[in-house]
Formats: structure tokens, sequence, C-alpha cells
């Protein structure tokens, strides 16, 4: 999970340092550069690993469904 975290953070690092600098046009080939990078991720993470570190998809193997997505809001 700490490696996933700080693939994340590198990933924004590199986003807010594109945005801030001259280089701020190149946002959206940086942007779309993230796509090739989460599908490499299949080369680090196994699909379980990576399914459950996305987080909304549920679990094959969980028989009970998650409380906090299943709660409604209030108001």
């Amino acid at each position: 999970m700490h490696l996933f975290t700080f693939i994340q953070l590198m990933c924004l690092v590199v986003l807010w340092t594109v945005k801030s600098t001259e280089a701020s046009l190149a946002f959206p080939f940086f942007l779309i550069l993230m796509v090739p990078l989460r599908s490499y991720l299949t080369r680090i993470f196994s699909p379980r690993e990576l399914r459950a570190l996305d987080g909304d998809q549920p679990d094959a193997d969980d028989d009970e469904p998650d409380f906090y997505a299943e709660a409604p809001l209030p108001g």
C-alpha cells in the first residue's frame, strides 16, 4: 500500500510541477500519460491488489457489503 501511495504522490508532484511552470501548456499531455502508467502498475501489483487499492469495486470473495458504501447520506 505504501508503494502505491508513493507512486500516486509522485504523479501528483509531477502534475503540480508541470502546472506551476511555463510548461503548463503540456499539462494535458502529462495527464494523459497517467493512463499508460496505470496499466504499467499491473507489472508491479497483482490484479487482486489493484482491485483492493482502487477502492469502490467490492472484492469477489467478500460476502458482506461495505457499510460505508451502503449507508445513506444524511439530509
